[in-house]
């Protein structure tokens, strides 16, 4: 298995910001121009951990080409190094979304595009990072079943680890789906909601996941590289 050099990990913590959100980040016509490709394309993938996913490679799309571009203008030296969209019936647990050839991971662009829950998600977010690759967060578990990611068993090589437990506020509002090992050493950064036609902007790197909800939720996920 690949190893990431101190060099490039050293970059990508140097290149590290504050996860925010971009208001209107494309219109209610793309919106729905993209729900209907998505829908309408027969290349997808349906996970053997629940989600169904689809390559924005299959896309011909100029609302694709509109938004890629629009990364492009607020991070000229990124590359776009992979999207999907997704749709999920089920919250995603803690992960990051880092890539195995392990490039100098960039900024990732989060878009919802539509839910229908008994409550409006977020996707939430931590203050650690992972730097060793995609993976998913199980401190305390074994042989967790997965698709594409790495399953993370003990948090060693975790970033920035706190000493803290999560609020129980905060638990019992974003996180009741997850148990309480699997947040050791995880302090709450923030949680943005899941609000269709905005887009929300992190560090791929960063562990996050969505909040507790019942119902669909249908997204589309850019990563970057730099370049």
């Amino acid at each position: 298995m690949p190893t990431r050099s101190q060099e490039d990990k050293n970059f990508i913590l140097s290149n590290l910001e504050e996860t925010y959100y971009i208001e209107n980040f494309i219109s209610k016509e793309d919106i729905e121009t993209l729900c209907m490709e998505y829908y309408g394309n027969i290349n997808k993938v349906y996970k053997n951990t629940g989600p169904i996913t689809s390559d924005i490679k299959y896309y011909d799309s100029p609302v694709l080409d509109k938004i890629i571009e629009k990364i492009y203008k607020l991070y000229p030296n990124s590359k776009v190094m992979s999207g999907m969209f997704f749709e999920v019936k089920q919250p995603h647990i803690i992960h990051n979304d880092d890539k195995h050839s392990l490039p100098k991971t960039y900024k990732a662009f989060n878009i919802p595009l539509e839910y229908d829950t008994k409550e409006e998600p977020h996707l939430c977010f931590f203050d650690q990072v992972y730097l060793d690759g995609p993976s998913k967060f199980f401190n305390g578990e074994k042989n967790i079943e997965t698709y594409y990611n790495t399953i993370v068993y003990d948090y060693d090589n975790v970033v920035g680890k706190s000493p803290n437990p999560i609020d129980p506020i905060m638990k019992e509002k974003y996180l009741s789906h997850l148990e309480d090992k699997w947040l050791q050493g995880l302090s709450f950064n923030s949680a943005h909601a899941w609000r269709p036609g905005n887009a929300i902007v992190f560090d791929c790197v960063r562990l996050h996941c969505a909040s507790n909800f019942v119902g669909k939720k249908l997204g589309l996920s850019i990563f970057t590289e730099y370049r």
